[in-house]
């Protein structure tokens, strides 16, 4: 075989890698634990589909469609459940077990979720942030959602304590807590204690059928 016939094999072989296999080239850092009906993960121009049990890499970008829910669990054991139409980028994982430094970042670009606390919330050096758009979001040992609610983004805490920062100012919230948030500009509402049907509500945006 020619070097020219070597190289055309070498570009065709791959120009026809399917996503998952490209994808494979960043770390994996957990997988799917439950989709309906359909969802995917983007990165760098390319959409995948998931399937129950389909890896999730650094720096994806998790997506639903409008009926959808995705639940992802990291390899420290956090929970990552998406409402219809969410998207939320992973962009750091770093965690070396109990003992060590560890680090998680999202980004939440649309829709609504819930996050539920893993290892990386245990270990002695450890930070978890979440850009929201109009806030940040400080966890510590925590359940929570997030997501748009009643004309705003609503942060309902069930367990631990979650900062809501914006540049305006800040709150913290204890289980049963919310706020509401509705500019990056403006101070988080008061904290309340949100009454029940509307805890239904935001339950109902990411539970499964």
């Amino acid at each position: 075989m020619s070097r020219l016939s070597r190289s055309v094999g070498l570009v065709l072989a791959c120009l026809l890698l399917p996503a998952p296999a490209l994808a494979q080239d960043r770390p994996k850092i957990g997988q799917v634990d439950r989709l309906e009906p359909a969802a995917g993960a983007y990165y760098q121009g390319q959409d995948r589909l998931l399937d129950p049990a389909s890896p999730v890499f650094l720096d994806d970008t998790l997506w639903t469609g409008p009926q959808s829910r995705l639940q992802v669990k990291l390899d420290d054991g956090t929970e990552l459940t998406l409402g219809p139409a969410a998207r939320l980028a992973v962009d750091r994982f770093a965690y070396g077990g109990a003992d060590g430094n560890a680090a998680l970042a999202l980004r939440r670009l649309q829709g609504a979720f819930m996050f539920g606390g893993g290892g990386i919330e245990q270990a002695p050096n450890h930070s978890v942030t979440i850009e929201t758009g109009v806030a940040t979001l400080g966890v510590r040992g925590t359940r929570f959602f997030a997501g748009p609610i009643d004309g705003a983004f609503g942060v309902l805490v069930l367990d631990g304590a979650v900062e809501v920062s914006t540049d305006a100012g800040s709150v913290t919230l204890n289980p049963g807590e919310g706020t509401a948030v509705t500019s990056r500009k403006e101070p988080p509402g008061a904290v309340k204690r949100w009454p029940a049907e509307k805890v239904q509500r935001a339950m109902a945006m990411v539970g499964f059928r």
